[in-house]
């Protein structure tokens, strides 16, 4: 049966993961990419960072997004949420910051979740020392949706 996940579940799958897709328009035509996020649940914000390049020049343009976390069991057992939000590019302090927290709320996600420390973590740590930073930025929640579907037989 499926049913609508009340806003605390949402949040909830949101800080449980690390992992989701990002949806953007560019040239006309949607696009999906998956990204690594850390959900910032007192900003009510997704932090993610890109380099240069087409993704950032079309959030730039077209900043309404959407953003996808699911967790699949099976296809009688899954999770899913969908993020409406604003994408706002962070600068300076601001961006070295939301980095900064970003590399920490991710690493502790997966502490949380498989306890293993991957490699590429340190590769977004040492982007704090670089003069030429990614582009960091925040997708700005305006509405959550949640669904999910539990087979209980």
């Amino acid at each position: 049966m499926m049913i609508d996940l009340e806003p605390v579940q949402c949040e909830q799958l949101l800080v449980d993961n690390y992992l989701g897709h990002l949806a953007y328009m560019a040239n006309n035509e949607p696009h999906v990419v998956p990204s690594t996020y850390f959900f910032d649940k007192d900003e009510r914000s997704i932090l993610c960072f890109a380099s240069n390049g087409h993704r950032v020049n079309s959030l730039r343009k077209y900043n309404k997004v959407s953003f996808q976390v699911d967790s699949i069991k099976s296809f009688r057992h899954w999770k899913s949420v969908q993020v409406h939000g604003i994408f706002q590019e962070l600068t300076g302090d601001s961006a070295k910051s939301c980095l900064k927290r970003f590399s920490d709320g991710v690493q502790r996600t997966i502490d949380n979740k498989n306890a293993e420390r991957p490699h590429f973590l340190s590769h977004f740590s040492g982007r704090l020392q670089e003069a030429e930073m990614p582009v960091v930025y925040r997708i700005a929640v305006t509405k959550m949706i949640g669904k999910s579907v539990e087979d209980l037989t």
